[in-house]
């Protein structure tokens, strides 16, 4: 028997009580009567009473054990049991007061946001809101209008975590038709939209050219490669999340590896981008990190195979260096006779065949400057140039590199300071080929800082590595010109070199020599602040190692 009908019995006994006692009550009073009324009358009134009695409580029985009313009434509490059951089972829900206050929540809400329910009711709403999300007001002008609200919503989770839902709110309502508090129901989206996401950025990844790895920024662990990518390493679909990063690379490839993702983790830059001979070919690699709803920081890397690009430019380098070996020597010589013109040893000359001499002579150095960088890069491009490997503090490196290069500072007007570091900084370099990519670096900085000022050195820890900074005061890299600025031949325009112009090659050639050395270079500008370039290399013990690398 249903609730509703145990209620009915009991409405009947109590109804049948209520009878008895009124009946009772009167036949007190008209006991008195009894004696001066005849037998007849009060028979003929008990009858009538007994009857009306008797009538109520057959009716009541019946209403109570009709087999039709009760199975109508049970459907009625299974559809609502299984109504219940179905929002609790498969949905998210809460109930809230007018005031915005939550009032209860179920299991899959306590699962998905992670508030207990101790912790949530009583509470306003509003936790829930993250500051992206636009809805809140929307829904509190439905609900102030007793209106139903559905739409999609940014939430967010007790730990702080997105959560993607589609909601649904309802005002609820009393007997008398007032509105006493609202149902929200919610189901979340996050893993379906994120699959979803995955599965289309997947369908045009796999297509690539370029391999695409795609692993989680804490642990390195991969979490999605390419076909490209699976092809290069021989791995299948399935074996991917069991490799991590950091095994694929050599002793030298993860201290570039390091020093290359640093900036990106450290939210330095947004992109990095590094150049590496590979055993199988020169690569570059960019990398990005991206944070979504569901995989939280992942990092993502494109590696390109650059062996046709790096065929082209050695052509086209080879070719200018045979015309720079053929320049070299006659350009020597018309230096060196300008250079007696000017020291006067032929004879005095005119002010105004003076001043022609010198500028002839300036352009010459220039153009020695030029061959001379030409051929070298062509020699590291081809591996004829080799760096000779050796643990050596590069605290010494900076300070012979800047009393090295204070000389040309003054003439730009310009002061070289080396930053105290108190710990000894040992890392694997050829200190020759160091020392030339430290002149390179020291010039430009004093060529294109403000006269007066102050070009810092220093040496910053980096946990796996050292990093060299070289800090101008200079007016900054045109947004135009950073990503080409280590190209040959490149110079960022709209800038005032003090008429000490370069050849172009410079930062093409301090990079080669970098990389030679298992590190990276890079740079951070700011109009306001100048520019600092930055060496990063792999530490190293005092060991005494040496290593010949070509």
């Amino acid at each position: 028997m249903t609730n509703l009908s145990k209620k009915r019995l009991a409405a009947l006994v109590f109804g049948n009580a209520t009878i008895a006692f009124a009946l009772t009550l009167l036949l007190m009073r008209w006991v008195p009567l009894i004696e001066d009324t005849n037998s007849i009358v009060f028979i003929s009134l008990y009858a009538v009473i007994a009857a009306f009695a008797a009538l109520l409580s057959v009716l009541a029985v019946r209403a109570a054990l009709n087999p039709h009313a009760a199975a109508s009434i049970k459907r009625l509490d299974d559809a609502v049991d299984l109504r219940e059951g179905a929002l609790n089972e498969h949905t998210i829900v809460s109930i809230t007061d007018l005031e915005g206050r939550i009032l209860k929540v179920n299991q899959n809400f306590v699962d998905a946001f992670g508030h207990a329910p101790e912790e949530i009711e009583g509470r306003t709403v509003d936790l829930l809101y993250r500051d992206d999300d636009d809805t809140f007001e929307p829904v509190k002008t439905a609900i102030g209008n007793g209106a139903v609200w559905r739409g999609r919503q940014n939430l967010r989770t007790k730990a702080g975590d997105a959560i993607q839902v589609q909601t649904t709110i309802l005002p609820r309502y009393d007997a008398r038709g007032r509105m006493v508090d609202t149902i929200s129901v919610r189901t979340d989206l996050t893993k379906a939209l994120a699959e979803g996401a995955v599965q289309g950025r997947n369908a045009v990844v796999e297509a690539l050219p370029d391999e695409v790895y795609i692993y989680d920024a804490a642990t390195f662990r991969l979490k999605y490669l390419n076909r490209k990518a699976r092809t290069r390493l021989r791995v299948g679909h399935d074996a991917v999340r069991e490799i991590c990063l950091l095994d694929l690379f050599s002793e030298p490839e993860l201290l570039q590896y390091r020093s290359h993702v640093a900036p990106v983790l450290s939210g330095e830059v947004e992109v990095a981008r590094i150049e590496i001979d590979h055993v199988t070919g020169p690569v570059e690699i960019l990398t990005h990190i991206s944070e979504d709803f569901s995989s939280g920081r992942t990092l993502v890397s494109v590696v390109r195979d650059i062996s046709a690009r790096k065929q082209a430019e050695q052509l086209k380098l080879s070719s200018v260096s045979t015309v720079s070996h053929e320049l070299r020597t006659p350009l020597t010589s018309i230096r060196g006779a300008l250079r007696l013109l000017e020291s006067g040893v032929l004879g005095e000359l005119s002010p105004d065949a003076a001043r022609t001499v010198a500028v002839a002579s300036r352009n010459s150095e220039r153009l020695v400057a030029i061959v001379n960088d030409i051929l070298v890069l062509q020699k590291l491009s081809s591996g004829e140039l080799t760096v000779d490997l050796r643990p050596d503090d590069l605290r010494e490196l900076l300070k012979e590199a800047a009393e090295a290069n204070a000389g040309y500072a003054a003439q730009c007007d310009v002061e070289i300071a080396v930053e105290p570091s108190p710990w000894p900084a040992m890392a694997l370099v050829d200190p020759d080929r160091m020392m030339q990519v430290m002149a390179n670096l020291l010039s430009n900085a004093a060529k294109f800082s403000a006269e007066g000022s102050t070009v810092v050195l220093r040496l910053r820890d980096r946990d796996a590595s050292w990093r060299i900074e070289v800090q101008d005061a200079g007016p900054g890299i045109p947004k135009e010109a950073q990503a080409t600025i280590f190209d040959s031949f490149t110079q960022a325009a709209n800038v005032n070199p003090k008429g000490h112009p370069g050849t172009g090659l410079g930062l093409t050639i301090c990079k080669k020599i970098v990389e030679q050395h298992h590190g990276s270079i890079g740079f951070e500008t700011d109009p306001k602040r100048g520019t600092t370039f930055y060496i990063e290399l792999g530490k190293a013990e005092a060991t005494g190692e040496t290593r010949h690398i070509a």
